[in-house]
């Protein structure tokens, strides 16, 4: 496996703490930022994937967000906070590496910060990528918080997604956060591909040794629950755009990639034999895919 050198950053939060951030590859690389998903710290990242971005010449940076990981953790009393918090969070962290410009790679809710960051700073976003996203979150959304999930949009979650999410939630009391985080990513996964169970024990474990609190993360779906959809104003993105979205992804059905792909002018849609996990066998292909994507930009 290939050997991946971080380099590490600390981002301040003015009032808050400080964001954990860190970069690989050639610091003259096209720059590329990886927005991991909700309740997750970057760890989650395969590491087959960043390889295939570094091998291919890009400079990688990849952060945790508040309440995951290396970043600050909010104090259990003080208020939740939005979706545009996360939005401000990914642009400091720009800022303290003194990027301007670059591609931007989201992953499930990291889609949705990277679909803010294309529309509110389109100038900071040279090419898009959405991994297992979605134009609107609010069918799963509802599903997962016991509300009726609209019949008039995209889908919730597949027969089977909801009982087995909730039975790794009520079965965690007692046993080791590592096998929890395992059981909890199965529930995600789909597709023809073995569950990677290895890789994600190794990143759960690394994530917690770093102080990762998984309960701290509940805030992350508090603040995507409070967030509109952007089924409006996706139309009027003009920034290059990649949507990977599984064929079998339980909870954010291919609808929802097929609407990206729709809603956004140019947008190119490829179909991946995966669920809302990237798992190990596809790490390293569809990091080169979206390194190609990326390069482009700099040849084209």
């Amino acid at each position: 496996m290939d050997t991946i050198n971080w380099v590490g950053r600390r981002v301040p939060v003015p009032g808050l703490g400080e964001l954990w951030s860190e970069a690989a590859g050639p610091a003259d690389g096209p720059p590329v930022l990886l927005v991991m998903g909700a309740m997750n710290p970057s760890h989650f990242w395969p590491p087959a994937f960043v390889a295939a971005l570094v091998r291919a010449g890009c400079r990688v940076l990849r952060y945790d967000h508040r309440d995951t990981g290396r970043s600050f953790v909010m104090p259990p009393a003080a208020p939740s906070y939005a979706l545009d918090e996360l939005v401000a969070d990914a642009l400091r962290v720009l800022d303290a590496w003194g990027l301007t410009r670059v591609a931007v790679v989201g992953w499930s809710m990291g889609g949705y910060i990277a679909q803010h960051l294309a529309h509110e700073h389109p100038a900071r976003v040279s090419r898009l990528v959405l991994l297992a996203s979605t134009p609107d979150h609010r069918p799963y959304m509802a599903a997962t918080l016991g509300r009726p999930v609209p019949t008039d949009g995209l889908p919730g979650p597949v027969p089977g997604f909801l009982p087995a999410l909730l039975s790794t939630a009520t079965g965690a009391r007692g046993r080791h956060p590592e096998d929890v985080a395992v059981q909890g990513w199965k529930v995600f996964h789909g597709g023809s591909h073995p569950f990677p169970a290895a890789m994600v024990r190794e990143q759960a474990r690394a994530a917690l040794a770093d102080g990762h609190q998984p309960l701290a993360a509940m805030h992350h779906a508090l603040a995507v629950d409070r967030a509109s959809p952007r089924t409006a104003w996706l139309p009027a993105l003009r920034v290059p755009t990649l949507v990977l979205h599984g064929a079998e992804d339980p909870c954010l059905p291919l609808p929802h990639g097929q609407a990206l792909a729709r809603l956004i002018p140019g947008a190119r849609l490829s179909v991946l034999d995966m669920g809302h996990l990237l798992p190990d066998a596809l790490a390293a292909p569809v990091g080169d895919q979206v390194a190609a994507f990326i390069v482009a930009e700099k040849v084209g």
